[in-house]
């Protein structure tokens, strides 16, 4: 009988050492191929306005301020490249669809116009726009809205036969607005090429097909997109509901049963106060006067810290700036008065007027009782300071606003007696503007500063500028393309929304405030109705919108106002 031995394979091995389990994990991983990072997701910005870019790279910044946030950058991008596809593409890969340099140069004569505008309105403050001049031409469209109104059907509308249209356009003709509300496009096609030629570099501005595009682009975009559905008054409630949120339902009593279906167990309240009662009464008003005073207490602190940081700005964008009274390079900027510096003692005084001293030498000649001689005045070897700029009244324009608005026409407000609930009611709301208004005098130069900090810090923030421009790509370009034009209500549909809005509006009043708008539910709906018919007539609301438009413009490009030649 032959053994045979066994191999070496089959040998029993011993149990290896912790050492050797050790190095031989690690020798295992140090040989092992090490992951490689996970690939940036190629955007459309990317694939369509750099298609040269390496795919890790990010995409160059759009706007050079340091202030601008990397989402407002992003969420511009990703407008331009949805709009170039959309209105680009889509006729330029019929006439070649090799060429992928057409849309990057676009792209980059856009960037241009954009960098451009960026520098212009971080040069310009808006304080005078937005607190002065919107307010101004929102008052003036109310007024003369319901004086054209007034003129319906009378002999001031040609007998009766001119519309509500024809009417307003007499009171607020403009060359870019037909009687019939109809916006020109050569006025703003115009407006448009001479942005570009400011914006644009002179190499860039010379080629006309790359102008021409460009310039039709945004005119198809704003023309034949934005103002017309601006101006439709169904659309202006439709924006003034969603900035009221959604409405709560109706608060309705619950079944007064169990999950089980048995009617739940009432206590009845007995005549004498328990103990128990009292006590949660007390807890209750102490929860509630603790309440009070904590918000009072924030309320302070936050309105503490406001008036500091409000004290410490010296510039419209929050930019230290070496003067406030500095002359600003273009026209609009804010400049907040201070104190002029005292004169040197050894400077005459300041020269009077011509009108001044006219009257000082004929008051001289008939005076009989002294005679001074005339000291002819030498020039002085200290200049007079520039006398300080005026303080901005950016508060009297919005409550002149407010004040039009909420004030029914004579033909709409309510009854006309003078001893009736309706007519006190607007009295009291007329002197209670009034005594607004003189605290907004008393406080003028504080709200001169305060306003237009609100304004850069809450309204024009980076974070507030990228959500409208993300919530501008949802709208416009619902997955990735340009919506289906949206189907206008029908006429009920529209007034049951003109109608929920006004309920709703009248709703939001606080009580306090809305005993100023009537006595009774129906004098406040009907203010609040008076107040939303300005807006009821799109011919009427393009003329604003072009109003509007100029405003702007001419706040970004002075040059473009006709300068009156003396």
């Amino acid at each position: 009988m032959t053994t045979v031995a066994p191999s070496a394979s089959a040998r029993r091995v011993g149990p290896r050492s912790i050492i050797s389990v050790a190095s031989s994990t690690a020798d295992t991983r140090s040989y092992a191929p090490a992951k490689p990072p996970p690939a940036k997701p190629v955007t459309l910005a990317k694939r369509i306005l750099f298609p040269a870019l390496p795919p890790d790279a990010d995409l160059p910044p759009l706007l050079l301020s340091p202030a601008a946030a990397p989402q407002l950058n992003a969420e511009l991008y990703d407008f331009i490249a949805l709009a170039l596809r959309a209105y680009v593409n889509t006729w330029w890969t019929k006439i070649t669809r090799y060429d992928k340099e057409f849309l990057p140069e676009i792209t980059r004569i856009l960037t241009a116009v954009i960098r451009t505008l960026e520098t212009r309105l971080l040069a310009t403050d808006l304080s005078p726009l937005i607190f002065r001049d919107f307010p101004t031409v929102l008052a003036q469209h109310w007024i003369d809205y319901r004086n054209a109104r007034a003129k319906l059907h009378t002999s001031y509308a040609a007998g009766g036969a001119a519309s509500l249209p024809q009417l307003f356009h007499q009171l607020q003709p403009h060359m870019a607005v037909s009687a019939d509300g109809v916006i020109d496009q050569v006025y703003v096609r115009q407006a448009v090429d001479h942005i570009l030629k400011v914006c644009l570099p002179p190499e860039d501005y010379e080629p006309e097909a790359e102008r021409y595009i460009v310039r039709e682009i945004i005119l198809k975009v704003l023309v034949g997109g934005v103002l017309p559905r601006l101006t439709q008054p169904w659309f202006i409630h439709k924006l003034i509901l969603d900035q009221l949120g959604p409405e709560k339902p109706p608060s309705t009593v619950a079944d007064q049963t169990t999950p089980f279906g048995r009617p739940v167990i009432q206590r009845r309240s007995s005549g004498h106060v328990s103990f128990q009662a009292l006590a949660i009464l007390i807890l209750s008003a102490v929860q509630s006067v603790s309440g009070v005073c904590l918000a009072l207490l924030h309320a302070y602190k936050q309105a503490r810290d406001t008036i500091k940081k409000v004290n410490q700005r010296k510039g419209p964008h929050g930019t230290d700036e070496p003067s406030l009274n500095a002359t600003p390079s273009l026209p609009g900027t804010l400049n907040v008065p201070q104190k002029a510096p005292a004169a040197p003692s050894g400077s005459l005084p300041r020269v009077p007027s011509s009108e001044s001293t006219s009257f000082v030498h004929s008051s001289s000649r008939t005076s009989t009782s002294s005679n001074v001689p005339e000291i002819s005045p030498s020039p002085s070897p200290h200049p007079a300071p520039p006398p300080p700029p005026p303080i901005p009244d950016y508060a009297h324009p919005p409550l002149a606003l407010l004040l039009t608005i909420l004030t029914p026409p004579p033909s709409s407000a309510p009854a006309a007696s003078s001893s009736s609930p309706e007519h006190a009611s607007f009295a009291t709301a007329r002197a209670l503007s009034h005594l607004l208004t003189l605290a907004a005098s008393l406080a003028s130069p504080f709200l001169a500063r305060l306003l237009p900090y609100l304004l850069y810090t809450h309204v024009l923030s980076p974070a507030t500028l990228a959500n409208t421009v993300r919530s501008a790509n949802r709208a416009l370009f619902p997955e990735g393309w340009p919506a289906p034009p949206p189907v206008d209500p029908t006429p009920e549909e529209q007034a049951e929304m003109r109608e929920t809005l006004r309920r709703r509006l009248a709703e939001r009043v606080p009580g306090a405030v809305a005993l100023l708008l009537g006595p009774t539910p129906a004098a406040r709906l009907a203010t609040v109705d008076a107040a939303l018919a300005p807006l009821d007539d799109a011919a009427c609301n393009a003329h604003l919108a072009v109003f509007i438009l100029d405003l702007i413009l001419l706040t970004v490009f002075p040059e473009l106002g006709v300068k009156d030649e003396v």
